[in-house]
């Protein structure tokens, strides 16, 4: 892979040069690049990036009895998203208005740059959330979710991404990716059932 470093917008800070760094694949299969804890970013074109991924391994998945019942009150279908944009974007966009967050640039990048599936959540036949994904050939990477906010005790975040975590097993897949794992924008994912997070040289559990 070709390394490029964002001089442009670097600074130095207690004698120290910071930057960004993105990666040009030269060959490299997306699988081995996310194994390597890389992510997609697009600028365009997409470069990849290193981040604090986050996957879920699938052997490691122990749910309480409350979270299964939870996932068994839910159900889902898989979704071209260019069948269902419209009413797909209008719940994302509401999603961010209500919660006063601002990632549309980036939504709408991913909109035009990525094959997306849909993973449609409902509840008694109500809509309640969204995730959309990459669905590679050995494994998945999630890439946003927006989900209702008047079922807090289903805990929508965690559950969302538990589905389709299932759903990438039942395939077949190898890992479920779920992009970034920061704890001050995604606290949420710091206590899904599975998760390894990418420590810059090892995939690590989230007990430690």
């Amino acid at each position: 892979m070709k390394i490029i470093f964002d001089h442009l917008n670097g600074h130095v800070k207690d004698n120290r040069v910071f930057c960004e760094a993105f990666a040009i694949p030269e060959g490299e299969t997306e699988e081995e690049l996310l194994e390597l804890g890389f992510l997609p970013g697009i600028q365009p074109p997409i470069y990849w990036y290193q981040a604090k991924s986050i996957r879920i391994n699938y052997d490691k998945v122990s749910l309480s009895y409350k979270r299964r019942n939870i996932l068994s009150k839910l159900e889902f279908r898989i979704l071209d998203y260019s069948g269902i944009k419209e009413e797909v974007d209008q719940f994302f966009y509401s999603y961010m208005e209500q919660r006063d967050l601002d990632f549309r640039d980036y939504y709408n990048k991913n909109s035009n740059h990525f094959d997306l599936k849909i993973m449609e959540i409902k509840h008694e036949n109500n809509v309640v959330a969204y995730t959309r994904f990459w669905d590679l050939e050995k494994v998945i990477l999630g890439l946003e979710t927006a989900f209702t906010s008047s079922k807090p005790r289903f805990s929508l975040g965690i559950s969302s991404i538990l589905l389709l975590s299932q759903f990438g097993k039942s395939l077949g897949k190898n890992y479920t990716y779920i992009y970034e794992s920061y704890p001050e924008y995604f606290p949420y994912k710091m206590d899904i059932p599975g998760a390894e997070f990418w420590e810059g040289e090892e995939w690590v559990t989230n007990d430690i």
